[in-house]
């Protein structure tokens, strides 16, 4: 619609340059003249249409590719989740947003998998554990590998009660993965929130960090805060 009202804009604009222009200052009268007026304007207009359209859809294309690397660059390739860039770049607008919690979570034991049967099972695992992470959170949720076997959530508008359920659906639904011939999967996480744990970012992400240290130290595969 907006397309077609750009194309009547500049065809009637087309026009009337035409017709002020060609017909009443700087040409005589004579017969006809004003359909060529007419014909001339409206070609004025419709090459000015189409050029428009040519340079709106190369500049929706260059925006889409901008998007598209903007993206990529903040994207873990091979889990699909945010990446630490990403990580780094959120965190910078938590401060003064409101009630927000961080869960930390580790793979245990995933040294396990790489060293005894290979990168490609390990990556395997890497990959399960970011599409159950994905589908238990809220749209709202980030989730980011943060390094290595470690991932990161930031749950924004999220007291540390609802933060502890949600890193519980996390680690019991990962238990419950099949992972065929291999080993279970289990992870450890560590939750903290703002403001219990600390005023400024930082120190949530200490917090969160600290009670992941706890939760390896308490036997793996439960959460602590």
């Amino acid at each position: 619609m907006s397309k077609l009202w750009l194309l009547i804009a500049m065809v009637f604009a087309g026009i009337l340059y035409s017709v002020v222009l060609l017909y009443f200052m700087p040409m005589p009268l004579f017969n006809n003249l004003l359909l060529h007026c007419t014909i001339l304007g409206t070609l004025f207009g419709l090459t000015n249409f189409i050029v428009a359209v040519l340079f709106y859809k190369r500049l929706e294309k260059i925006k889409r590719l901008n998007q598209h690397l903007k993206l990529s660059l903040m994207t873990d390739n091979l889990t699909g989740l945010l990446n630490r860039r990403a990580f780094d770049q959120d965190t910078e607008n938590c401060e003064n947003s409101g009630l927000y919690s961080v869960i930390f979570l580790d793979i245990d034991n995933f040294r396990d998998f790489n060293n005894h049967f290979g990168h490609d099972i390990g990556d395997d695992v890497l990959r399960k554990v970011g599409e159950t992470i994905k589908a238990c959170v809220r749209a709202t949720d980030r989730v980011y590998r943060y390094g290595g076997e470690e991932i990161t959530l930031i749950l924004m508008d999220c007291d540390k009660k609802n933060a502890l359920k949600m890193a519980e659906k996390i680690r019991f639904e990962i238990s419950q993965l099949d992972n065929q011939a291999y080993p279970q999967i289990t992870v450890s996480l560590g939750v903290s929130s703002y403001p219990d744990d600390g005023r400024y970012i930082h120190e949530i992400i200490v917090a969160s960090d600290r009670a992941l240290l706890k939760a390896k130290q308490s036997g793996k595969n439960c959460t602590r805060s």
